[in-house]
């Protein structure tokens, strides 16, 4: 047992910029198909392991978390910070994630369907009739406002205003190149991307730090990510420093901003170039009545497993890895200390004998059976598994359901989409225009409905 996986020596300069900037799933899922499960390939920083069988995800997920070091943390860290437990390492992560779990546990998720709902109608009520818009973008801002309210706890419309002005100062100062080549970091005298990035987070630390001194002072007790960050304690009593928080509320901005917006918008597309599987979902929500509290909406299980068909088909994050700290057994390969391991959800997904017709968005998959977690991985696994993914699913469920339930929507455009590289995550080429026709009351429109009359089909 101490052979490396097969695989190509060089990952051609095509294949690199697809799998980089593009679409990646046809290139892994070639290599795969030509060399087996796993597969080892040379690229421009190094040789990785690419893993879609489930027994070797098990042996990664289920090892001592010390076997190893998260991958890539050089990448993420301007995004993630130092601290946060997406990069954190030993006895510090597992510390940190005890210490984060209450806030994300599914009490205290179920807790935030209100918001989310309140968030969802306030963006749709600026959605015009007949007039196209861009789901993406509509889901982004939701997304943002969620992560606003719900985890960092800002109040009052004026500062709402400006924290999202400061996030998406930062969120549109992240430069790709920036991210990938950290020996360009740098200052240039002020001039520059890393410098400009600089002064976006420096911005919106400066607007959180206001937010954990004046919650600090006031010692009001609240339930949102931020109040339950400030009020959890170590064994020895101690609580999280101000830096600390920071990091930790900037990685759950950037792990669940633009990950869960990406899904909604596939969930959206997918749901209205499938009517009966639209037809299905709106049935079972409409059975709860048209006064129905958002918190009702979380016991759907077909609106659950729409959520889930869509992490499958189109994840919206593929290559989080391992990086072994000594020689690692992998079924009958031994991968070198050093050498990245990335469990991929492209691959694993997209097995037949798991996941028959793979490319086809069937949902009641996930009713007919019970898949293991190094089957269906969209949130990661073992220890490193997404601290946010209960919030992500509240936000999903909450958010499809009431605009589902609300409004007639139809795609503006049947052109297939690609599932491409967005900055570090992975989402949806374009914007998925989509049109509002008019809004839904008890699956009967009403009679001031904009489109009526114009044919609800995909043009």
């Amino acid at each position: 047992m101490h052979t490396l996986p097969p695989g190509p020596e060089h990952l051609g300069l095509i294949d690199t910029l697809r799998s980089s900037f593009g679409a990646p799933a046809p290139v892994i899922r070639r290599l795969a198909a030509q060399h087996g499960d796993p597969f080892r390939v040379g690229t421009f920083n190094g040789p990785i392991t690419f893993i879609g069988n489930p027994a070797a995800i098990r042996a990664i997920y289920t090892a001592d978390p010390e076997t190893f070091e998260p991958f890539a943390v050089e990448v993420t860290e301007p995004i993630f910070g130092r601290t946060s437990v997406v990069v954190s390492t030993g006895p510090r992560h597992r510390r940190d994630r005890k210490l984060l779990a209450p806030p994300f546990a599914p009490a205290a998720a179920k807790s935030y369907a209100t918001v989310v709902a309140e968030v969802a109608r306030e963006e749709a009520s600026r959605w015009m009739p007949c007039q196209p818009f861009s789901m993406l973008e509509a889901m982004q801002s939701i997304a943002l406002d969620v992560v606003i309210r719900v985890v960092f706890g800002v109040k009052g419309e004026a500062r709402i205003r400006d924290v999202r002005a400061a996030v998406l100062d930062l969120i549109h100062a992240m430069n790709p190149l920036v991210l990938i080549m950290p020996a360009i970091r740098r200052p240039f005298g002020g001039f520059g991307p890393w410098a400009r990035m600089l002064r976006a987070t420096a911005a919106l630390d400066a607007l959180l730090s206001e937010e954990i001194r004046a919650l600090r002072a006031s010692r009001e007790d609240r339930s949102d990510v931020l109040g339950l960050m400030l009020k959890a304690r170590y064994e020895g009593g101690e609580g999280l420093s101000d830096q600390e928080i920071l990091d930790q509320l900037r990685a759950l901005l950037f792990a669940g901003h633009e990950t869960t917006a990406v899904t909604l918008a596939w969930a959206f597309s997918w749901l209205h170039r499938e009517p009966d599987t639209l037809a299905r979902a709106l049935a079972e929500m409409d059975a709860l009545g048209p006064e129905a509290p958002a918190e009702k909406f979380l016991g759907l299980p077909y609106l659950e497993a729409v959520c889930l068909e869509t992490l499958r088909i189109v994840p919206p994050v593929v290559s989080v890895g391992r990086v072994p700290r000594k020689p690692f057994a992998l079924l009958d390969y031994t991968i070198p200390p050093g050498e990245p391991l990335v469990p991929s959800p492209l691959l694993v997904h997209g097995r037949e004998d798991l996941y028959p017709e793979p490319a086809r968005f069937r949902p009641t998959r996930f009713l007919e059976r019970d898949f293991s977690p190094f089957e269906f991985i969209p949130f990661g696994g073992g220890s490193r598994r997404c601290l946010g993914a209960t919030l992500a699913m509240v936000e999903m469920k909450v958010v499809l359901a009431v605009l589902l339930r609300e409004y007639h929507l139809r795609l503006a455009s049947a052109a297939p989409i690609e599932h491409v590289h967005r900055g570090i995550t992975m989402g949806p080429r374009g914007q998925v225009p989509m049109i509002m026709e008019g809004r839904r009351v008890e699956r009967r429109p009403s009679a001031g409905d904009a489109c009526l009359g114009r044919g609800s089909a995909v043009t």
